[in-house]
């Protein structure tokens, strides 16, 4: 059997007592009651089994003492490890990393997860950093689950999350219990939180339970990590768009420091061009001092926040002509949030509660000559969820959620902008407004979860209120799930979902003034099968029928009370071997329906497979492929002129009638990791390939409509980085 191990070394006498720790190389945990057998056989052959701590065996963290002269042969041995044999070092500390053995695998079975819900997927670091076409990026992945629709790489669309039938603004995003005012940076490149502070990332895509409030669409929920280094622990991440660090510190033995962050680069090279004068840059930080007093138990302060920025031409630059083009006037567009909260959890008996309190700041702006828009929010957020098990076979969840906010929306403006609709709604429209308003948004809930043999019922209730509209919403959920064996499940669920509309949506001169909370009626029925406890199948069906939803027009005016259909089937095939291989597919069929019109994100097919194989310790390499059909877009017949301005507004034909040509996508991933006395460096890169007719983007105009051309983006990117670990 190859022997290979990495050991970390820091200066020591020749013939002092040295001490050193075994370490998972895998996972960077302490491998107890390992065996150190100096000289390369047991010290005590044939006699007791060596005693954690001893000097024998390592004890509870990992930790071993031996006092040999220097270049003294010692072997490592652990089950389920390959063995290893070095020279005792000049050093004052020896760290120890084993590699686990090719026979010992770990076949993940996710269907066995035992979640109260119907529908969920979750995400752990290693699907995170090892999918292709995700660049190491947790959120990027979202859209490639089951149940979300596929998005145009750099399309104005590429960062939005459709989740079965549901509009980007009708799912929730957190993090650690936060809504999050915005989840991906400039054209989704990135997610606006660092990869190495995330820990797990869940998706539910419909009917979940009462815990989760707010949205008629899914919920997208991040947690980071609150694991103990063994030391001061870093990572370094620099590739050709962005660099990164982070850090975590303990203090003492109940306290810890994480902290953080991230910055683009490009603008500090690129300049002015034919499209951006300032080209897009991003930034985010992560910070949080934990304090555990007790296993179960834990405090946390953190603060974190995420911005980008950009300043482009208004028209497109590609199908301007003559003076239009010397007078394409700039827009200067900025985003960005900060948060600072409180996070806790405690354990009383059988009882855990979890909870968040945070303020959350959000800005966006947008100039352009003497015209300009605003968003401005400031909110309080407290969650509170509690799960009590009074007997064995049954459980009680219950909590609140409440949200203080104070929200400022305004433009001013002489005439329309079109050409800035993405960023600037009402811009686009040429509205003159100022509206500042303050809100209470709250709601609480209880779900019994009880357990009969093989089947779990979980009934549930939502009850929430909100000032702005004076309307309270009650939602009745219902889950069930029977286990026909070990590696078997029939899952149904069924329940009502409401949301609250948005200041602007309601907003006199803005919104729809009249218009009260959307509402979900939903149902699933999942199946899931392990074959040979290992190869895992599941199908999904799910329906929706939606009332009280909000529609942008075609001229950028907003409209409630909008009623909507949508369907859909999903077959999806996994299996994975932890820290060694893992490989997915998945195909979906559905139908999405608005006001009687095709869906903005219909896809009434994709499919997406992915695989990734440690084939050594030290490599990696992935492969991924999604093929779906195009979204639908409105097409422009033609141009009006408006003597008043001396501009053209757009006639638009019937709405989403037309639709891009399907999409597809290859990614492959390949890392290299070495290892030296002090950091482990891992070298990455990804090859992105979207054949060219798949990689429009979108229609550019031409400045009377009379005439458009597709703008595409890169068929090729090549990808490379490297990540410094200690």
């Amino acid at each position: 059997m190859a022997l290979i191990a990495l050991v970390a070394l820091v200066a020591l006498a020749e013939a002092a007592p040295l001490e050193g720790r075994v370490i998972d190389q895998s996972t960077g945990l302490p491998i107890v009651g390992a065996e150190v057998i100096p000289g390369g056989a047991p010290l005590a052959t044939g006699g007791p089994a060596p005693t954690p701590g001893t000097g024998l065996a390592t004890d509870a963290k990992g930790h071993f003492t031996v006092d040999l002269p220097v270049g003294t042969p010692v072997t490592f041995r652990a089950p389920g490890f390959m063995e290893a044999t070095f020279a005792v070092p000049e050093a004052a500390d020896w760290r120890v990393r084993l590699f686990r053995e090719t026979g010992e695998l770990e076949i993940v079975v996710e269907a066995r997860r035992d979640d109260p819900v119907v529908s969920v997927t979750s995400l752990d670091r290693e699907r995170v950093e090892r999918t292709p076409g995700t660049f190491e990026d947790p959120v990027r992945l979202v859209q490639a689950l089951p149940g979300v629709s596929i998005t145009p790489e750099y399309s104005p669309k590429a960062g939005d999350i459709s989740i079965r039938g549901a509009a980007p603004g009708e799912n929730r995003f957190l993090l650690d219990g936060i809504d999050l005012p915005y989840l991906f940076h400039f054209n989704g490149y990135s997610s606006v939180f660092h990869t190495r502070m995330l820990d797990e990332l869940t998706l539910w895509p419909s009917t979940y339970g009462a815990n989760w409030g707010g949205a008629t669409g899914g919920v997208v929920e991040t947690k980071s990590r609150w694991d103990r280094p063994d030391g001061v622990r870093g990572t370094i991440n620099l590739n050709l768009v962005m660099g990164g660090a982070e850090v975590r510190v303990p203090i003492g033995k109940k306290w810890v420091v994480r902290a953080g962050g991230r910055r683009s680069y490009l603008d500090a090279f690129s300049r002015d061009d034919e499209q951006y004068t300032v080209f897009p840059q991003f930034w985010d930080y992560f910070a949080r001092a934990e304090y555990t007093p007790a296993e179960g138990r834990r405090w946390g302060v953190l603060a974190f926040g995420a911005g980008d920025a950009y300043t482009r031409y208004a028209g497109e630059p590609t199908e301007l002509v003559g003076w239009e083009d010397e007078t394409n006037p700039k827009f200067d567009y900025d985003q960005q949030y900060h948060v600072a909260g409180v996070v806790h959890r405690e354990r009383f008996g059988r009882t855990r509660t979890d909870g968040v309190l945070a303020f959350v700041d959000y800005k966006v702006t947008g100039d352009l000559l003497d015209a300009s828009e605003l968003l401005h929010e400031q909110s309080l957020q407290l969650r509170e969820d509690l799960v009590t098990a009074p007997v064995d076979a049954l459980s009680i969840a219950y909590g609140l959620e409440v949200k203080g906010s104070s929200t400022r929306v305004s433009s001013q403006t002489d005439q329309a902008w079109p050409e800035v609709a993405r960023e600037a709604a009402l811009l686009a429209r040429g509205v003159d407004a100022d509206v500042q308003e303050a809100r209470l948004t709250g709601g609480v809930y209880a779900e019994g979860r009880v357990e009969l043999g093989p089947v779990r019922l979980v009934p549930g209730l939502r009850v929430g209120y909100d000032t702005l509209t004076g309307a309270p919403t009650v939602d009745p959920r219902f889950l069930a799930r029977w286990t026909l064996g070990p590696d078997t499940r029939v899952r149904f669920g069924a329940g009502q979902y409401s949301q609250y509309p948005t200041v602007a949506q309601v907003a006199p001169g803005i919104g729809d003034p009249g218009a009260g909370p959307s509402r979900a009626q939903q149902v699933a029925l999942g199946f899931d099968h392990a074959i040979a406890g290992r190869w895992e199948v599941g199908v999904d069906g799910w329906a929706k029928r939606m009332d009280g939803l909000f529609l942008t027009e075609l001229d950028g005016s907003v409209r409630g009370g909008v009623d909507g259909n949508a369907w859909g089937v999903e077959v999806t095939s996994r299996y994975r071997i932890r820290d060694r291989f893992f490989a997915s597919v998945g195909i979906a069929f559905g139908h999405a329906t608005r006001d009687g019109a095709v869906f903005d994100y219909d896809q009434p097919w994709s499919g997406n497979l992915a695989a990734s194989w440690t084939f050594h310790p030290t490599w990696n390499v992935g492969v991924r492929y999604r093929l779906s059909a195009g979204l639908p877009y409105t097409p422009i017949e033609d141009g009006l002129y408006q003597a008043a301005s001396d501009t053209y507004t757009p006639l638009y034909g019937a709405r989403n009638t037309a639709r891009y040509a399907p999409y597809q996508k290859l990614d492959v991933h390949l890392e290299k990791t070495f290892h030296t006395r002090l950091v482990q460096i891992t070298a990455y890169t990804e090859l992105w390939w979207v054949p060219e007719m798949s990689n429009v983007m979108y229609l550019a105009y031409r400045y009377d409509y009379d005439a458009n051309a597709p703008v595409a983006g890169p068929s090729f990117i090549p990808l490379v980085g490297v990540r410094i670990e200690r």
